[in-house]
């Protein structure tokens, strides 16, 4: 690969985690004038409509219609359900329990479920890096959520007012909830990926994961004041639909295609940092000397499961095969979403 191409590669991976960075404040902010449920809603209706375009334009190019398997149902269900309909849900709560750095640095917990989930189903062994790596990553975890009710500054004592320390733990576990469900869908669609396209796939599973949602969250949206939100929050919600949730992920899968899983992933550990000097300088919101040791004590771990994902891969007599970069992959909602 040229010297060229590598710079647009890691332009674009800059590019991409410095829109998910910013995107846990920008979503807070939203919340102070819509409900969760309400943002949800728009969101995941903006993306069906987005990925049903998309499909249409997939199948007329390719002169044939989208095909469906009567015997996938279940498998499509649990997909759309884990990786949009209760993912979305448990991450939209859980961010409006808890603050935007936290959401970003248990956000990057994926790897440590996928590997976990694969383990439990036998679908593959973990090696000793990986379960030290894990090991070290839950004890960072615990130590930030014990930690997580502690702040300073005005703006996060105003939060405190209104979020007491219950409220911030259970902001912080549906964060970690949302990505065991995306672990799983992940893993789901390492099957389905087989007999899908991605186009189909993604508006199947998008569409599946939506509908349920829609009659739980409509009493939230039909009580929403429209007429009282904002231009800036509008912008809030192109953001979240178009940048944070589409086109991010297809220069993240395109990075991915370029360079590897294992140069790709390492990038996202800035995710949070850049979430916690963003939040601090727009919100106010500061961390504790305890908070920060905890996080990287988080990010090692996690670095340490990829370590040992990496001894997996080198080690395997099938080199292009491994289950847990594969379910990884195919856990970004938006995979490959414009290719065939």
């Amino acid at each position: 690969m040229g010297t060229m191409r590598r710079l647009r590669v890691d332009l674009g991976l800059i590019f991409v985690v410095v829109i998910w960075g910013i995107a846990p404040i920008l979503f807070t902010i939203a919340l102070e004038s819509l409900t969760a449920l309400s943002f949800l809603f728009i969101r995941l209706i903006s993306l069906c409509f987005i990925s049903a375009s998309v499909l249409a334009i997939h199948s007329f190019h390719l002169k044939r219609m989208p095909h469906f398997e009567s015997h996938d149902i279940l498998l499509l269900t649990v997909s759309g359900l884990s990786g949009f309909g209760m993912y979305q849900l448990c991450y939209m709560i859980g961010l409006s329990h808890t603050t935007p750095f936290a959401s970003a640095l248990l956000g990057t917990t994926l790897p440590i479920f996928t590997t976990l989930i694969l383990s439990l189903t036998r679908i593959e062994r973990i090696n000793l890096v990986q379960g030290l790596g894990i090991g070290l990553a839950f004890v960072g975890i615990a130590a930030f959520l014990y930690l997580a009710n502690t702040y300073s500054g005005n703006t996060l004592e105003d939060i405190k007012n209104v979020l007491n320390s219950w409220d911030l733990l259970v902001g912080n576990l549906l964060i970690l909830a949302a990505n065991v469900l995306l672990s799983i869908y992940g893993v789901a669609n390492k099957s389905l990926l087989k007999r899908y396209s991605p186009p189909e796939l993604m508006c199947y599973t998008l569409l599946i994961g939506t509908l349920p949602l829609i009659p739980f969250s409509l009493p939230s949206v039909l009580s929403q004041d429209w007429g009282h939100i904002s231009w800036q929050v509008w912008l809030i919600i192109a953001y979240a639909v178009i940048l944070a949730s589409y086109l991010t992920l297809i220069l993240y899968n395109w990075a991915i295609g370029e360079r590897g899983v294992f140069y790709v992933v390492p990038f996202t550990y800035l995710v949070p940092v850049i979430t916690g000097i963003v939040a601090w300088l727009v919100l106010g919101q500061e961390l504790t000397i305890g908070q920060i040791i905890a996080s990287g004590v988080v990010l090692s771990g996690i670095s340490l499961v990829y370590y040992g994902m990496a001894l997996l891969q080198k080690n395997s007599t099938d080199m292009t095969r491994n289950d847990t970069v594969e379910c990884l992959v195919s856990s970004m909602p938006n995979e490959h979403l414009l290719q065939e």
